[in-house]
């Protein structure tokens, strides 16, 4: 299903929200990699290849960041900034608790500005209804 072509009013500032954040003063590794991750908690196998392309080639992120993405806790690979970004991500596509999200959002005042904040939540946000679009709607890689 063409949901864009369908949809325009609606779906088209979806599309609008994910270019500015792409040009936002938010770290791009950052972004690609809790939109990467978001798509992988959705399987949504489109935007998985999509961003793994561009981390690849784009960003030059080196391939074994993507490799231990579903594993990231447990890895020495990302630093403490990715880490809680993407705690931040798994809390937020996953729908825990209020209390859990008030303890990592107590954490995240002390790391990230409130502009760096608001961009990472949307960013997470914006991916997780771009995710439910295409896996319910229909694959875009076919």
């Amino acid at each position: 299903m063409n949901y864009a072509k369908i949809s325009p009013k609606i779906i088209n500032p979806l599309y609008k929200g994910y270019e500015e954040i792409h040009a936002s003063e938010l770290d791009q590794e950052l972004v690609l990699l809790v939109e990467t991750r978001v798509s992988q908690i959705n399987g949504c196998a489109y935007c998985c290849h999509l961003h793994a392309e561009a981390i690849r080639k784009d960003h030059g992120i080196e391939q074994v960041k993507l490799d231990k993405l579903p594993a990231w806790f447990n890895s020495s690979i990302y630093n403490p900034k990715e880490k809680l970004a993407l705690e931040w991500c798994e809390a937020l596509t996953t729908n825990p608790r209020q209390s859990i999200l008030d303890k990592i959002k107590e954490r995240l005042d002390a790391v990230f500005t409130e502009k760096e904040i608001v961009d990472l939540t949307a960013t997470i946000s914006l991916m997780n209804a771009l995710n439910r679009m295409a896996v319910s709607l229909g694959d875009r890689n076919e």
